[in-house]
């Protein structure tokens, strides 16, 4: 049996549908939330069985995917976050360079030339490189959909979406669909809550409300995009703060140190202690100021 896991933001969903639109999907999908990244640990392989990762940090699964190597399960990994340790048995498609995504990684090793890594771009804030303006929207709608603390924030389970966008074939197409519009309106009207948010010591915080969940990726992506950075984007969570980071460079070595990851533009730190925050900032601004 073959399993795919696969990041439920806009990158994963993309590199999955390339995936889908060359070989097909012939087997089970395990997806979440953007922030669901422990995938492998919904996965209960037999023998002979074969797992597909996409836009998943292999750090955050070292554990469970260096079991599973070891009861001989084959392992092809994609990704472009910070790897961790390698792990051999792994067959690895890793790039981490700030202008990759996954889906572009997809695409080079699928050998086609696909405008699903161009949405994936923009879902993960990387519009400027870019070859295709007019799929800007949709990429910010696909990856915004991801967010949130579980399913029941979402508009569409990622699954949904990406049958959704499989049978569309194009990314044209699928903005034609219903599913568009909806995605367009759920963005409006959680975006409106915006302009309330200001920084504050450095911090954009939000409260621990579903529509800040749900448009917190958005926004640090639009933030990153006015200024080099780091920005700080947090939900409060009470005694702790759900931390997205943005920056130019650096900045999943700099949610690594509190206990997050991510890749060189963009990164979280899933509960940093309050207590935290000033150790934080301090790496920030060591950064911002440089």
């Amino acid at each position: 049996m073959r399993w795919y896991a696969f990041n439920g933001d806009a990158d994963g969903i993309c590199s999955m549908v390339q995936w889908g639109l060359v070989h097909g999907i012939d087997g089970q999908t395990v997806t979440g939330v953007k922030r669901d990244i422990e995938l492998l640990e919904k996965i209960n392989p037999g023998p002979g069985d074969e797992i597909i990762v996409m836009d998943i940090s292999l750090a955050r699964n070292h554990q469970r995917a260096s079991q599973m190597v070891r009861d001989g399960i084959k392992i092809t990994w994609f990704d472009h976050h910070l790897p961790g340790e390698k792990i051999e048995g792994v067959e690895t498609n890793i790039n981490t360079a700030a202008e990759v995504c996954t889906a572009r990684i997809i695409e080079s090793y699928l050998g086609v030339e696909s405008d699903w890594a161009q949405v994936a771009l923009h879902g993960d804030g990387l519009s400027s490189y870019s070859a295709k303006p007019e799929f800007k929207e949709l990429g910010e709608l696909l990856n915004y959909n991801g967010y949130g603390a579980d399913l029941s924030d979402l508009h569409f389970h990622p699954n949904e979406l990406l049958n959704l966008c499989l049978k569309s074939e194009t990314p044209s197409n699928f903005m034609l669909t219903s599913t568009f519009q909806t995605l367009q309106q759920g963005f409006a009207n959680d975006m409106s809550h915006v302009n309330s948010i200001v920084e504050v010591e450095g911090i954009y915080l939000l409260p621990d409300e579903a529509w800040a969940r749900r448009v917190v990726g958005v926004m640090a992506h639009r933030i990153n995009s006015e200024g080099p950075g780091p920005h700080v984007i947090a939900i409060d969570k009470g005694e702790t703060l759900q931390v997205s980071l943005r920056g130019q460079s650096g900045i999943g070595e700099l949610c690594s140190l509190f206990g997050g990851g991510g890749r060189a533009t963009a990164g979280g730190i899933d509960a940093l202690p309050k207590g935290e925050i000033p150790a934080l900032m301090n790496e920030v601004n060591v950064r911002r100021f440089a």
